[in-house]
């Protein structure tokens, strides 16, 4: 966005001219990641008005208020200007820019370069008045603030506040919108966004650049005489919203506001009376999404496991900065980077409504927190610094003992969905049914021969044909029986085909057996049911023959269960 101004550089007095110059460059250099330092030359500032830092590369901008420029005849102020670039070069920058209030002769610009004659990596250049003008141009806020004649305007609008709105809602959008333009010439480093609700009304300060609080910082310092045992969960808050700037919800309440000691801006007054303040800290964004990468370090150094993620917000605050690092849609750490080299680390986890694989992630993740030495940290592949703590972080038995228990579940679930290649998150509920057919369905999977969660029995429609096979099972009291099916089994209400299966028993009975078989002998057996039992009151094992590849010579030994509290029947042999 462009267009024409009317700041007169030609009536502008030093101070004026170097404070348009700061707070347009505060503008221009408005990436969180650019560091910009606005140096007092009334104590000396090095050859140096405004730093900008971005990276490894420096550049130095030094502001000179010659109104008639610095051509030949004019020594002194050549003079002044050799004088601040040879202090300047004490810094060793990568770019020096000489900022001037006129548009520079091909002789002024000739000079200029020549400075440099020793330094052949140094990019020289001068920033003038048409340069100047046009990067004005881009931000209109800053030329209505260094216009006073807008206060007229500003009066006018105040004003018609005050008048009927003849034109409906046209007016009120039109006024609404003069007085916003105006509310924004208050501070070139700091706008001021209303909100009227009824006779509340709402003002919010916010950042027109990353370094307002830089140049022009607003402090609220409270006393610790204004927290009362009912504010206990609050003080913690504001150190890590003020000190940090975590994205976390920070109301101070009228009694902690009463006791404030405030200093900023002329036009922003100290709070007075029964107010309520709501800080909201301003995100430090990035124009990509920044990788993290936690690292977990044994007391040797080695590392035992490694995570990565994505930085979600990052924050900062006078005591240092904070980061808050997600892992998919489980994990949520954030991180707080003191000034001082002092962190803190802390997260938030979640093990149900997740895949399961996701949650065997998290969970490898939530221990390698708690039992690593260190954890190591990177952004963007770069490393950052080093968590230590002296020993692993206390965790009670019953903690670990759930903890186990659902990685315990998300293991088998992750191998069953698998197989059945049928995929959906840990609920948040499970029964003891569903868990233990979750871990007989997984040793069926992995070639275990298993026994059956119920005693269970087999309920058939005979077609009226008997052969030897069915006449020897009903002459006998009890038999060995073998039967293979596909297998479908219904888990958290989802239906899970496992494929074929076989399940056998060593002692089956067949209810009603006589009759059954004098109904068949007599050619009457069809349509009749037969059931099958166990004779003993054990369940049956099954297998899957699928999985027992080239493990036929084996014998089938029954494996547990190996839940904690529900280990399952008794291990036997079974030949």
């Amino acid at each position: 966005m462009g267009g024409t101004i009317s700041i007169n550089w030609d009536h502008l007095s030093q101070p004026g001219f170097d404070l348009r110059v700061e707070a347009l460059l505060c503008r221009l250099y408005s990436d969180p990641d650019d560091d910009v330092r606005v140096y007092d030359g009334r104590g000396g500032d090095g050859g140096r008005d405004v730093v900008v830092r971005q990276g490894q590369r420096l550049r130095i901008f030094q502001l000179k208020y010659f109104r008639d420029g610095f051509g030949a005849e004019r020594r002194t102020q050549r003079r002044q200007i050799a004088n601040s670039f040879r202090e300047a070069m004490a810094h060793q920058p990568d770019e020096w820019i000489l900022v001037i209030p006129t548009n520079p002769t091909p002789g002024e610009e000739r000079f200029a370069h020549e400075l440099g004659a020793d330094h052949p990596n140094l990019k020289i250049r001068i920033l003038g008045r048409a340069e100047l003008d046009n990067w004005f141009a881009r931000h209109a806020d800053l030329v209505d603030y260094f216009n006073r004649d807008q206060l007229r305007e500003a009066a006018k609008i105040f004003q018609q506040e005050k008048a009927i709105l003849a034109g409906g809602l046209a007016d009120l959008t039109t006024r609404n919108r003069e007085l916003a333009r105006v509310a924004d010439t208050l501070d070139p480093h700091w706008a001021v966004r209303t909100t009227v609700d009824g006779d509340e009304i709402v003002h919010r300060i916010q950042a027109k650049h990353p370094h307002a609080h830089v140049v022009s910082p607003i402090t609220l310092t409270v006393s610790d005489d204004a927290f009362g045992p009912e504010h206990t969960d609050l003080r913690p808050v504001l150190r890590r919203v003020i000190g940090f700037g975590t994205a976390e919800r920070l109301i101070l309440p009228p009694e902690i506001t009463r006791n404030l000691t405030y200093a900023g801006p002329p036009w922003l007054p100290a709070p007075s009376g029964r107010l309520e303040i709501e800080a909201v800290p301003a995100e430090l964004s990035t124009d990509h999404e920044v990788t993290a990468r936690l690292t977990a370090l044994a007391s040797d150094g080695q590392s035992t496991a490694s995570f990565q993620g994505t930085v979600e917000r990052a924050g900062r605050g006078h005591l240092g900065n904070s980061l808050t690092l997600k892992f998919e849609d489980t994990a949520t750490i954030q991180m707080l980077i003191g000034n001082d080299h002092q962190s803190h680390m802390d997260g938030n986890f979640r093990f149900t409504r997740a895949m399961p694989a996701m949650v065997l992630q998290t969970i490898a993740l939530y221990r390698s927190l708690q039992d690593s030495a260190s954890i190591a940290f990177e952004l963007d592949g770069q490393r950052i610094g080093t968590f230590n703590r002296d020993a692993p972080l206390a965790v009670d038995d019953e903690e670990r003992r759930l903890l186990r228990i659902t990685e315990m579940l998300a293991d088998d679930l992750d191998v069953v969905q698998r197989h059945c290649r049928a995929y959906f998150p840990i609920p948040d509920k499970i029964s003891v049914t569903d868990r233990i057919d979750v871990r007989i369905a997984r040793l069926l999977i992995e070639g275990h021969c298993v026994v059956m969660r119920e005693t269970g029995s087999y309920t058939m429609t005979l077609n009226g044909m008997i052969d030897d096979t069915l006449r020897y099972l009903l002459n006998r009291e009890t038999s060995v029986m073998r039967i293979t099916s596909d297998v479908c089994m219904e888990i958290f209400g989802m239906r899970l085909e496992l494929g074929p299966t076989t399940y056998f028993h060593t002692q089956i009975e067949i209810a009603g057996r006589l009759d059954l078989l004098a109904e068949l002998e007599a050619g009457r057996g069809a349509g009749r049911t037969m059931k099958i039992r166990p004779a003993d009151g054990e369940p049956f094992r099954a297998f899957m023959p699928g999985q027992r590849a080239g493990r036929d010579d084996e014998p089938l030994e029954t494996t547990a269960w190996g839940l904690p509290g529900l280990d399952g029947p008794r291990k036997r042999l079974v030949q």
